[in-house]
């Protein structure tokens, strides 16, 4: 007897099911850049066939997580420093957007549910609790995205923030940053509750050029010494 395919609704949440396992284990580093994707171990861990996996991967390489290697199939994408910097740039402009859009919108729940992420923030910084942060800071960003009630920049913001995903996590390692930018997301939460988006979108903009700064400064000026130093 023949196996019968899934319905369309189904295929579709095995499919939702494997894009969130890959991303999980790329962002987690289990899955290391240039690491080759096998197809079925992908299917024995979720218990699924190659057809949604298959279709997963091609979310993800438009997304940028993956890409296709001649001789090897599919790999985890290898972000270089330079592009993980046009990305911060790309992305924190974006975010500034939706910071402005959401600043105008918010209702007093919003900014409630708001000032409690950000005090949570500022305790995983103190704790140096580096996961924690980066958890409330990514469910910060996200309650800022959905307030901007733009289904359309919230996508974008998605797909821009998967390949630097390795740098960020870089960042809260190194002292000072998470103390900081709690203060910027204080100040970004106070210029909510002054209904000022200009300034709520400047505090923004200097998480951004924080980031760019430590990337520039560990990553990309460090390799241009290197290469100076072997030519």
């Amino acid at each position: 007897m023949q196996k019968k395919k899934p319905a369309g609704g189904q295929k579709q949440n095995l499919v939702e099911k494997a894009v969130r396992y890959l991303t999980r284990e790329i962002l987690a580093d289990r899955m290391r850049p240039n690491q080759r994707i096998s197809e079925l171990a992908v299917c024995r861990a979720l218990g699924i066939s190659r057809s949604p996996v298959r279709e997963a991967l091609r979310i993800l390489e438009r997304d940028g997580l993956v890409k296709q290697s001649e001789n090897r199939g599919v790999v985890v994408a290898d972000v270089t420093p330079e592009e993980a910097d046009e990305l911060f740039l790309i992305h924190g402009h974006l975010l500034g957007l939706a910071v402005k859009l959401a600043c105008q919108r918010m209702k007093p729940e919003d900014l409630q549910r708001m000032r409690d992420l950000v005090k949570s923030l500022k305790e995983a910084a103190a704790s140096e609790d580096r996961h924690a942060f980066l958890d409330i800071r990514a469910e910060l960003e996200h309650l800022i995205v959905e307030r901007s009630f733009s289904p359309r920049l919230a996508h974008l913001l998605e797909v821009m923030s998967y390949p630097s995903a390795r740098y960020r996590r870089f960042h809260v390692s190194v002292p000072g940053y998470m103390d900081e930018v709690s203060r910027f997301y204080q100040g970004m939460y106070d210029a909510f509750r002054a209904k000022n988006p200009k300034e709520a979108e400047l505090q923004r903009f200097k998480v951004m050029e924080l980031g760019r700064n430590l990337l520039r400064r560990y990553f990309i000026e460090t390799y241009k010494d290197e290469k100076a130093i072997s030519d």
